[in-house]
């Protein structure tokens, strides 16, 4: 089946890792996958996918792209206008041009941008591919109609995000099908055999892995490690995550670095940006921690239990889809500081029961998200769009 992954990357995070991942095994059963991207201004994910052997085209290069509200002057925002509406007709008319040539069978998009410039009813089907949360009630009228209208299946990665585009009516069930996120065992193993031997002394590393966005949850996180210190327990904790090219980003960094120096945390809390090598870092860590607002189905937390490491997080999204409280690891009360403090208090005192969760939540993931299942469910759906 030809497929095309229709991309508009403007930084390399999880949910695109997970493409070029699920590209790649796509063509390894004898599938022929190609990634589009609008303008391959991302340098680090256009290399990503030349790295895996997977085709790309990019429709219209552009270093930046354009964005209608980067100013509040009214006549900078018409100018703006103005260009996004001639970028997006050439970004129209270049997708058509190849599409005629790859004669795609289905077109993946997993954002409203990609999705605008197709059109349903053509010859080929229109996946929606939700990787997040799919809020309903935040999503603006008109994307509303574009999801119901311009859209023949979607594709969730976990139950919740299926029942959410369903309650929200924007497709029957038997058109929203689940896909889980898959994770390559083989990599994480190599990365597991050159963690360190962890000493009696040793502090607790203690790992929150996102991009610094209030949603994340970053000031939980240093509200944690307050009380941590307070009573006394040996711990480092780990901010590892991007800064996006945004005031909210950047000014929430501030914030952050802020509270550490403010609670004088300097010597336990670190913050790694944009960190290239993550599973340098998991190996050595001990617990995830993941005070999150809004999650479809984290690839984060999946990595974590691969590594055997214990997770204690919010209840959102497809997080329950892997965590079973006090099995698989912990469920929070939402933000609840004392709660995570709790779970991190029993794991840090009481090796046996670390390690009971550890193993089954490695477990989870070898019998549930390796890659043999995520093609497999992929194939059902290619045989439900092929009829």
């Amino acid at each position: 089946m030809n497929i095309i992954f229709l991309e508009a990357v403007q930084i390399h995070g999880g949910a695109r890792k997970s493409t070029i991942e699920l590209a790649k095994r796509l063509n390894d059963e004898g599938h022929n996958s190609v990634i589009v991207d609008f303008w391959g201004n991302c340098s680090e994910f256009v290399d990503d996918v030349k790295a895996n052997g997977i085709s790309i085209r990019i429709l219209k290069k552009n270093d930046t792209p354009i964005a209608i509200f980067s100013s509040k002057n009214p006549v900078k925002i018409f100018v703006n206008i103005t260009l996004f509406l001639s970028d997006w007709f050439r970004l129209k008319k270049e997708f058509k041009s190849f599409q005629k040539t790859f004669k795609p069978d289905v077109v993946i998009v997993n954002n409203i941008k990609t999705n605008s410039i197709l059109r349903k009813g053509k010859d080929y089907k229109i996946a929606y591919f939700a990787r997040g949360w799919f809020a309903y009630n935040s999503i603006g009228f008109l994307k509303k109609l574009m999801f119901k209208y311009n859209s023949d299946y979607f594709i969730g990665v976990s139950q919740s995000t299926r029942q959410a585009i369903y309650t929200g009516g924007l497709a029957p069930l038997e058109k929203i099908f689940v896909v889980p996120n898959a994770i390559d065992l083989t990599k994480v193993e190599q990365y597991r055999n050159g963690k360190k031997k962890r000493e009696e002394n040793d502090p607790m590393v203690i790992l929150h892995c996102g991009g610094f966005l209030p949603a994340k949850g970053q000031d939980v996180s240093i509200s944690l490690a307050k009380r941590l210190k307070d009573n006394n327990i040996n711990f480092k904790m780990i901010l590892m995550g991007a800064v996006y090219d945004t005031p909210v980003s950047e000014n929430f960094l501030k914030k952050i670095r802020s509270e550490i120096i403010q609670a004088k945390l300097e010597d336990n809390v670190e913050i790694l940006l944009n960190q290239k090598d993550p599973y340098s870092i998991f190996k050595n860590s001990d617990i995830l921690i993941h005070p999150s607002d809004t999650e479809g189905l984290p690839r984060v937390i999946m990595e974590a239990l691969a590594f055997e490491m214990p997770v204690i997080a919010n209840p959102v999204g497809g997080v329950t889809d892997y965590i079973l409280h006090n099995f698989t690891g912990y469920i929070t009360t939402h933000n609840n500081v004392d709660d995570y403090y709790e779970y991190v208090h029993k794991l840090y005192h009481d090796r046996k029961l670390y390690q009971f969760i550890a193993n089954n939540g490695k477990s989870l993931i070898v019998n549930n998200y390796g890659k043999k299942n995520q093609v497999e469910e992929f194939d059902k759906i290619f045989k439900k769009l092929g009829q």
